[in-house]
């Protein structure tokens, strides 16, 4: 019960660390970016709900840190809510006192609010960059040579006409350097036709392989459905790979995109119906992974003897990849042309430079209305789905 209880805590407490963590970058990129045109922010929020304590800086921005750690957002001048939707009553009082109006984030030109908007998500892909680098330095990665070291009986791969010591060359015209890239290829690809092209004997051949879904274990003591193919990478292939101060950034830049490609091509199949909405995962598979993580990284290896400091050390390093990907991901999504997201407004920005006007409060306010029912749409599919993965954890 006390091992049990111990967890839970560690859970939480990955979970709040993580995900505030991420918040509060993308936040400040909004922030920074609207104090250098001069825009004056109200408050700056970390997490919502009641209260738990506040301060003001010299600019006068309120800071504010709420008892539920689920997001956060910072309240420009001008602003009625946490999603930047104009407050038409302040804006005229503003307008007519001329006073502050050159502070107010709804008066600056387009091109400026424009910026503003995209720099939320701007600061969770460098933060994504950095993390990803830092941890090149640090632990560096495994790279496995993508070798095809054993075909599955009866798997797609067999099917497709896969033999032993097959070099894949590229997955769906995309160029691969190691076997984790084919992994995580086929992983969100259930039912997905795959073209890969593979060197054998000196020539290049095309194989046409389609994932069949399979509830499988994903090394965090759980189980989710994701594509098999039926290869194993090749035993012996393996190199640790450690990066210097002058390759990190290019390795980080190289992370990022890898994984911006990857979920960003998951978006456009899942909106195009070709990918399962059950990967989408909302804030309780984000806090049970990071629980995952957290645990798995601080526990002994069954047999060995490993230092508290160093366990925690490994913990450390692998909750702030966790966070290099959800900050991806979470930058990715804001991007998303949906009202009371950053994509949303940046269309509307976009409309105005075009026409040189706004759209009509109108629009704006269906605009509103529709994307939070989009965004509440997702969130109850990702609830279904974090929910059906603690039953299989549990039960």
């Amino acid at each position: 019960m006390t091992e049990m209880f111990g967890a839970g805590l560690l859970s939480i407490a990955a979970f709040v660390a993580v995900i505030s963590f991420v918040v509060v970058i993308h936040e400040m990129g909004h922030l920074y970016a609207g104090r250098l045109f001069g825009v004056h922010a109200e408050v700056f929020s970390i997490g919502f709900g009641p209260t738990l304590a506040t301060w003001s800086d010299k600019t006068g921005t309120v800071w504010r840190l709420a008892a539920m750690p689920l997001g956060g957002y910072v309240r420009f001048r001008g602003d009625e809510n946490a999603a930047s939707a104009p407050n038409h009553k302040e804006l005229e009082a503003l307008r007519a006192s001329r006073t502050d109006a050159h502070t107010v984030f709804h008066f600056k030109p387009v091109w400026q609010r424009a910026i503003i908007v995209a720099a939320g998500p701007l600061a969770n892909f460098v933060l994504a960059i950095v993390v990803f680098a830092a941890l090149g330095m640090a632990r560096g990665e495994v790279i496995s040579a993508p070798l095809v070291g054993g075909v599955q009986a009866g798997s797609p791969a067999e099917v497709a006409g896969f033999e032993v010591g097959d070099e894949v060359v590229s997955v769906n015209g995309s160029a691969v350097r190691s076997f984790t890239q084919i992994s995580q290829a086929v992983m969100t690809r259930p039912g997905q036709p795959i073209r890969f092209v593979v060197e054998r004997d000196g020539e290049q051949v095309i194989l046409n392989a389609t994932p069949r879904r399979e509830v499988r274990a994903d090394g965090l003591g759980g189980e989710r459905a994701m594509g098999f193919l039926g290869v194993s990478s090749a035993p012996g292939q393996r190199e640790q790979v450690r990066y210097s101060l002058l390759e990190a950034p290019v390795y980080g830049v190289t992370r990022t995109w890898d994984t911006a490609s990857m979920i960003g091509e998951y978006m456009v199949r899942l909106v195009t119906g070709r990918a399962s909405l059950e990967m989408i995962n909302g804030p309780i598979g984000i806090a049970t992974t990071a629980g995952q993580v957290a645990n798995v990284s601080v526990a002994a290896p069954q047999g060995a003897e490993v230092a508290l400091n160093q366990r925690i050390w490994a913990m450390l390093l692998s909750l702030a990849a966790l966070s290099a990907v959800i900050s991806v991901a979470l930058g990715l999504m804001n991007l998303l042309p949906i009202p009371v997201l950053d994509g949303g407004h940046l269309v509307y920005y976009a409309y105005e430079a075009v026409t040189q006007r706004a759209p009509s409060l109108a629009v704006q306010e269906i605009g509103f209305r529709i994307g939070v029912g989009l965004v509440l749409t997702l969130l109850v599919v990702a609830t279904w789905n974090d929910l059906s993965y603690l039953r299989g954890l549990f039960f």
